[in-house]
């Protein structure tokens, strides 16, 4: 029979946080085309190669003209300037101001020889003293001092001048600023590639045939740990499933180990006999923690992986140790314990490791709407929603059918850190919820009832959707719909 490994001292939340912050995730810098850059990170400090613009170019439609011969004009008292010629924007002038002339200009045109300034075409008249081109004459109906309407060289980005610094990171503004430098390749941090790899022998991926007699289920967690893994600034690679049979496991983690920075799998962590996953990291790598003390996601894995050359001999030694082996994270299997695992210890390193900021959080105030009982002596993260109520109270509700549950996270609106000591929450308590996303908002309406297919087909038509929550714990029938 096999030994069944047991949890024993489970980690602090703390201690877990630390452990994952100790794996060196950093991947080696990137060079991206200009075009693939929005939402990287800059590796490197961008120095003006030229200036920004690279002549002094009119900022408005007009005519260039020399300052001087502005001095007093109003509209009671204009002054006359002969129209000497035009420039366009593109085209190198072919013209020069002289003194008492002027010359038609398009706004990002190069200003000619001899003018200082540019006024624009609403504060002019057109005068016509002839048939030729050279016989008109243009009234300025302003004064105009030197510089006016016009950009000089330089004085958006002088040459030489530091443009943008590292750890910027890069939107529609930056690479409008990069264009306008002429850059077409940029230096950014690279992106940790992570391998997710899905244990069980009862995974089916989506669009397989399900055999639930069997027990399958769908692959749920190879798609949201992906996706989550994007979200936080990673690049993710999925892998085949393992299935329980040692070897087979430890041939696809060393693999992927081997190829990316981080391994991720899910399932197999728990103290089961035939959950061999921990011994594959106690056998080919480094097991560094194994259990934390929180719910959901008690059974948690940090460590060290030593890859293997694709096509060898997944049983042998060989690979590179010299970095001590690829950072690995073994997350539950439960769908809600792999996202609550992940999302409070995971995701923080990723973007650490891309370059990007901590990501935007928001909390909110509320009050219990139920009371809730917990008595594990875990760090608890209780999925919640919201509602106001009449008086504009902001309630909060359990949304919890158990780990297994995959709609538990949907339904929930953030979480409830419940502390270990706290084994009970009254109904009217007041508590915080950690929101999934700053762009929360409780309900504007709230329904109780069974499920409906007309009320599911008016539903459908309300702009911000609305999602079914849990109803009275126990009663299948039971339904809420909450409507943003």
């Amino acid at each position: 029979m096999s030994e069944r490994k047991e949890f024993r001292d489970l980690a602090t939340p703390a201690e877990a946080t630390a452990a994952i912050e100790d794996l060196d995730l950093t991947p080696d810098p990137e060079t991206v085309p200009l075009r693939e850059a929005r939402g990287r990170v800059l590796g490197a400090r961008i120095d003006a190669a030229i200036d920004v613009p690279g002549f002094d170019r009119a900022s408005v439609d007009g005519y260039a003209v020399r300052a001087a011969d502005t001095v007093g004009a109003d509209e009671a008292d204009p002054v006359e300037l002969d129209l000497v010629g035009e420039v366009h924007a593109g085209e190198a002038p072919d013209v020069t101001v002289p003194a008492g002339g002027c010359a038609e200009i398009s706004t990002g045109a190069v200003l000619p020889e001899g003018a200082d300034a540019v006024v624009m075409v609403e504060r002019t008249d057109s005068v016509s003293g002839g048939d030729a081109a050279s016989d008109r004459t243009v009234r300025v109906r302003t004064s105009l001092a030197p510089g006016d309407r016009v950009m000089f060289a330089g004085a958006d980005v002088a040459a030489g001048e530091r443009a943008l610094g590292p750890g910027t990171e890069l939107g529609p503004r930056e690479i409008g600023l990069l264009a306008a430098l002429g850059v077409d390749e940029v230096p950014v941090r690279g992106r940790p590639v992570v391998g997710i790899v899905s244990t069980g022998e009862e995974l089916v991926r989506p669009g397989g045939d399900l055999d639930s007699g069997a027990g399958q289920i769908y692959d749920v967690n190879s798609y949201t740990t992906a996706t989550a893994v994007e979200a936080a600034g990673g690049e993710a690679r999925l892998y085949p499933h393992a299935g329980d049979d040692y070897d087979a496991m430890e041939r696809v983690l060393r693999e992927a180990a081997t190829e990316c920075d981080l391994v991720l799998s899910s399932g197999s962590t728990s103290a089961s006999a035939v959950d061999v996953i921990y011994r594959v990291i106690e056998e080919r790598g480094e097991l560094l923690l194994h259990g934390v003390a929180v719910k959901p996601g008690k059974p948690m894995l940090v460590g060290r992986l030593v890859g293997s050359e694709r096509g060898s001999d997944a049983s042998s030694d060989e690979g590179s140790e010299s970095d001590g082996g690829c950072a690995y994270v073994g997350l539950p299997g439960y769908p809600v314990s792999a996202l609550t695992i992940f999302r409070t210890f995971v995701a923080p390193a990723i973007r650490d490791a891309a370059g990007l900021p901590e990501a935007r959080t928001a909390t909110m105030e509320g009050t219990m709407a139920v009371a809730e009982r917990y008595a594990e002596g875990r760090l608890r993260y209780m999925p919640a929603g919201l509602v106001t109520d009449g008086g504009g109270r902001t309630l909060v509700y359990p949304v919890d059918k158990g780990s297994g549950a995959t709609t538990s996270l949907v339904e929930a609106d953030g979480v409830v850190a419940v502390d270990p000591d706290v084994e009970y929450l009254d109904a009217g308590e007041s508590v915080t919820v950690q929101l999934f996303s700053p762009d929360v908002r409780p309900p504007t309406l709230f329904g109780v009832g069974e499920d409906d297919p007309l009320l599911s087909t008016l539903l459908d038509r309300v702009a911000r959707g609305p999602r079914p929550a849990s109803g009275e714990r126990g009663d299948p029938r039971a339904t809420v719909s909450t409507t943003h």
